[in-house]
């Protein structure tokens, strides 16, 4: 009888300590097996040990089957985005050419398995085609069609290779070789496609899932500073994280949308996309077409998220001495003072200060600046 891994998403809660008795399991390295949860395989010895001897034993293992790829030359096909309603919808808000710019840099091809529909690739670091995620927008919303079905799929899928064995990565990861920016990730390819339309100051990838937060999806990123900006009301991501920073990780998880009053599920492109539809004029959207739409939450999102950063700093020690704190009423009133501003447009500001981490929130209701908290 053959020895199997547990799956990780079918293992129980993790043991204290390793198999191998060495050091405690915060990492999650040490994975059960399928048939034996008192057997395990601790990656960080490389071996498989018995809990009750702390001895390695080579178990009976069947060789894992090797990765499938895509060939580079299927990519290449599905750049053909001119029907695509996922791109038609950024088109309808950013400026086209952008748009195209950036599609094409991520990797975001079309495929006709249903109109208009859209394929994140996922790429790796080494330039391996691993994954081609399906699925279809609606060309007015950005919103996923889940009716009368969910319109989610996969390449392999779609072309009937029933054995092909994909292993996922980060979208995106394609671009880390060459990147020399601080890493943002985020859970869909969706959110890091908007994101880096608007914020060129990091390198945006996604997940796919929140369930790819994981050591394995993560590895390439060990050693870099990353922050990780999850949906609103999730909390897996601290845990991971907690576990994986013990490890040679740097991953901070950014707070900055939690307490602003965003539905559960809500991530920060929600955020973007919503103050630019809020002051958005709909009768001169067909005007423009695909051009951008000038609305001064959509420019003040632009320059705050990328070109400004270093004014937006001077302008929060002017709204907060150093080691005080300020009420949001009074962080209000300041900027309707020195910046002309209205409430709705300063809480715009506000915010887009806490996703830059410039300032920071407490629970008792206070700003202050994130490098000198008076707390």
């Amino acid at each position: 009888m053959e020895t199997k891994f547990a799956p990780s998403t079918q293992r129980a809660k993790l043991t204290p300590m390793c198999y191998c008795g060495q050091h405690n399991n915060k990492d999650g390295k040490c994975a059960p097996l399928a048939d034996d949860p008192n057997k395990g395989y601790c990656h960080s010895c490389d071996k498989f040990f018995d809990s009750a001897e702390k001895k390695p034993y080579t178990p009976n293992l069947q060789p894992p089957k090797p990765t499938d790829y895509h060939p580079a030359e299927m990519l290449q096909k599905t750049f053909k985005n001119d029907k695509n309603k996922f791109v038609l919808f950024l088109k309808s808000i950013f400026e086209s050419a952008i748009v195209d710019q950036n599609t094409k840099m991520y990797n975001v091809g079309s495929s006709k398995h249903w109109d208009g529909a859209t394929i994140f690739w996922q790429v790796d670091d080494l330039q391996r085609v691993r994954y081609g995620k399906v699925m279809l927008y609606d060309h007015k919303s950005g919103k996923r069609v889940k009716e009368p079905f969910n319109h989610f799929t996969n390449i392999h899928t779609i072309l009937k290779q029933k054995e092909f064995n994909h292993k996922q990565c980060l979208f995106g990861l394609h671009l880390l070789p060459t990147n020399k920016k601080p890493i943002a990730i985020v859970e869909s390819e969706k959110t890091a496609i908007i994101m880096s339309l608007v914020d060129k100051e990091y390198l945006w990838l996604a997940t796919g899932g929140k369930g790819n937060f994981k050591y394995e999806v993560l590895q390439p990123l060990a050693g870099k500073k990353v922050v990780a900006f999850p949906d609103v009301g999730e909390t897996l991501w601290n845990e991971v994280s907690s576990r994986l920073n013990e490890t040679g990780f740097n991953i901070t998880i950014s707070d900055k949308l939690e307490n602003q009053g965003f539905p559960k599920g809500f991530d920060i492109a929600d955020v973007v996309l919503q103050q630019i539809q809020e002051k958005k004029n709909p009768e001169k959207v067909n005007e423009r077409k695909n051009a951008p739409v000038e609305v001064p939450e959509l420019q003040r999102i632009k320059s705050s998220l990328s070109t400004e950063t270093e004014e937006l700093e001077k302008l929060a020690r002017n709204l907060i001495p150093e080691y005080e704190s300020r009420t949001e009423r009074e962080l209000l009133f300041s900027l309707s003072e020195i910046k002309g501003l209205g409430d709705q447009a300063g809480k715009d500001l506000i915010l887009t200060m806490q996703v830059k981490q410039i300032i920071d929130y407490s629970k008792a209701g206070y700003y202050f600046l994130s490098n000198s908290s008076p707390f």
